[in-house]
């Protein structure tokens, strides 16, 4: 006889394995948008990234708290932070105690060149993956993308000399005589660069199961000695590549990787997935182009571009940068704060005046990309034909014949050896502009912009016959953002929306297309009450514009779920949705219990045929069967009774089409 315990098990069993809907897929990594490579898709979305960020330090710093960090953060409106990994000593407040790495202090060995302990390669030190992982997940929660720096450039020896790669700080005495050769593939680094190898693989091991995380191999690799074993140099990139590419083979994800080094490009594996640049303009004196250049010489690699470091001491200059680079077709903008002016040791979460009038800066860029057509945008000055004021600078990218976006700023390149990093001079007098523009024909609306904060200055609308235009002249101060519309006359909703529910449980809605120009599809939207909210939380499907129906799986609750759908145009303009209609998804509730004699007794309702009983020993998926117990049939009622019960057996509901008669 089955115990009153072990009936419960098989009614609970048999409810949820009959009639549940699947496991929850796990969140897919940040990747390239399959639909644009120049942008990221994150968490669904099209993204772009952006911050001002603290100096790197979150991780190696195991002192510096950085909840407030993010929490201030994600306030902001920031998506991203970049964290450094391997070798490089914290750069605030630096105290050689607080330098957490892979690897521990030996408790026996010698003392390194800081007076510490040296570190011992052979043993990890788990207290760093702990904290590694733990940043990743409160990152994660904040919807805030880490790009994790591998490795960095020493530039001093006395950072050199701070570092676990020097071979009179590590118990194994590996490592090169120079810090030069600590992150190259040479003959005299084998050792060392074994070390380094094993210590990626654990770090992207770790990190495999977050999807807010892409690495970037090493910061500013163009330092160490610029045209000195470049080769060798390149081949480090590459190998530490393959390290990454083979560890996760044998993972479920794979994760963007992004490179310092644009001026080995030609030299480098083509299997990387970003190229950074650092600073807007060329550096006198350095090899380092600007993110300019970045996206004049190399956005026709058809990959994502990143100004993943700046040195801004104002919002001006900040807010120069980045409207120049996301408007001109980058995805990543970080204007970083390596002096300490916002992030300091009294105050690492950086909720300061400063901070904020930063932070500001960026935010108000992201909140105006992310309004645009990000999918179909492109870099593209060519729609700009005339009208540029003297001394300004243009960016431009556009989704032809639907939005026209454009950039107008007064930033100049500093002059003489090793300027600044940032626009000085900046003009702040008053400009005026008559841009011409070459359209298509129809209906616009132009819109100027102050990116300082995000005020209309003058909007147009017009009537065009195709070609050139000149706009309405308009009055700014150091830089100004135009935005360019087709506009249309709003189209009724979908109309003839009809639901059905269907014998399986499944929901299916159809609607009567909509003959739009520009239209692109329908979004559909559900609730389990009235009056369905239209946010990303409610919406089940995205479809294309030949697409008239769609056929939804709800959980399984034998609940009433309401619907509307509404229609998306080119210009990722949403329109008014459709009046709500509800059905149900009714599934047969599996009962098990005892008659007067003890005898188990098997029953459900449904008024659908189709539904049958299958049975199985073990829940191993082989051993599931369609049963030979015969249900008795009243009306909508199934019954069937088991005399003699065997001591162990479970029991589902399965759904099968029922075949028409010929």
């Amino acid at each position: 006889m089955i115990s009153s315990s072990i009936l419960r098990s098989i009614a609970i069993l048999g409810f949820l394995l009959g009639l549940s809907c699947g496991p929850v897929c796990a969140l897919d990594p940040i990747q390239a948008h399959p639909q644009n490579p120049y942008i990221f898709k994150f968490r669904g979305q099209p993204t772009l990234l952006r911050t001002f960020a603290e100096s790197y330090s979150t991780l190696v710093d195991s002192k510096l708290p950085y909840i407030p960090y993010l929490d201030v953060l994600q306030r902001d409106g920031m998506n991203l932070t970049n964290i450094w990994c391997l070798g490089f000593p914290p750069d605030y407040p630096g105290t050689p105690a607080r330098f957490l790495q892979p690897w521990p202090r030996s408790t026996t060995a010698g003392v390194a060149l800081d007076g510490l302990k040296k570190w011992d390669f052979s043993q990890w030190n788990e207290s760093y993956f702990t904290r590694l992982k733990a940043i990743a997940q409160a990152a994660s929660d904040r919807g805030i993308v880490i790009e994790f720096t591998l490795f960095s450039s020493f530039y001093l020896d006395i950072l050199w000399e701070l570092s676990p790669f020097h071979p009179l700080n590590n118990v194994q005495g590996y490592g090169p005589g120079n810090w030069n050769d600590s992150l190259r593939d040479v003959s005299s680094n084998q050792t060392l660069l074994a070390v380094q190898k094993a210590a990626v693989r654990r770090i992207v091991n770790e990190l495999n199961g977050f999807d807010n995380v892409y690495f970037h191999i090493q910061n500013e690799p163009f330092w160490n000695e610029p045209g000195v074993k470049d080769s060798q140099e390149v081949a480090f990139h590459n190998q530490m590549l393959a390290e990454i590419r083979a560890e996760e083979a044998g993972l479920p994800n794979r994760h963007l990787v992004a490179h310092n080094f644009p001026q080995q490009l030609a030299a480098l594996s083509t299997d990387f997935d970003i190229i950074n640049e650092h600073y807007p303009i060329p550096i006198p004196g350095a090899t380092i182009a600007g993110s300019e250049a970045l996206l004049a010489n190399h956005y026709s690699r058809g990959m994502i571009l990143s100004l993943d470091e700046s040195d801004t001491e104002t919002e001006l200059q900040l807010r120069l940068e980045a409207w120049m680079f996301l408007i001109g077709g980058g995805a990543v903008y970080d204007g970083l704060d390596p002096e300490g002016r916002v992030y300091t040791a009294e105050d690492p979460s950086g909720d300061n005046a400063l901070g904020n009038a930063m932070r500001e800066a960026v935010r108000n860029i992201g909140t105006y990309m992310d309004q645009l057509h990000l999918v179909t945008l492109r870099r593209n000055l060519t729609w700009v034909t005339g009208g540029i004021p003297v001394g300004a600078k243009l960016q431009a990218s556009s989704s032809p014949d639907q939005q026209y976006v454009a950039y107008l700023h007064h930033g100049q390149a500093g002059s003489g050896q090793f300027p600044p990093l940032h626009y000085d001079p900046i003009s702040t007098s008053t400009h005026n502009v008559s841009l011409r523009v070459n359209l298509e024909a129809g209906d616009w609306r132009a819109v100027w912009t102050r990116p300082f904060d995000l005020a209309e200055l003058h909007t147009q609308e017009f009537t065009h016959t195709g070609g050139n235009i000149t706009l309405e002249q308009v009055t700014y101060q150091a830089d100004v953002a135009l935005r360019i519309d087709r506009t249309y006359a709003i189209p009724s909703p979908p109309s003839g929306l009809g639901v059905q529910s269907n014998a399986d449980g499944s929901i299916t809605l159809s609607w009567n297309a909509i003959q739009m120009s520009g239209l692109t599809g329908y979004h559909v939207y559900r609730s389990e009450a009235p009056e369905v909210p239209t946010d990303t939380a409610h919406r089940i499907a995205v479809l294309n514009v030949g697409e008239t129906g769609f056929t939804d799986q709800p959980e399984i609750t034998n609940a009433t779920y309401y619907y509307v759908v509404t229609a998306v145009d080119q210009a990722d303009n949403e329109w008014p949705a459709t009046f709500e209609t509800s059905a149900d998804s009714i599934f047969p509730s599996l009962k098990l219990s005892f008659n007067a004699m003890d005898q188990l007794v098997i029953e459900w309702t449904t008024t659908f045929s189709g539904w049958f009983l299958q049975e199985s020993p073990d829940l191993t998926p082989a051993s599931w069967m369609d049963s030979l117990l015969v249900p008795a049939v009243d009306g909508d009622h199934y019954q069937t009774v088991i005399a003699t019960t065997p001591p162990r057996m479970f029991f589902r509901l399965m759904y099968r089409p029922v075949s028409p008669v010929p």
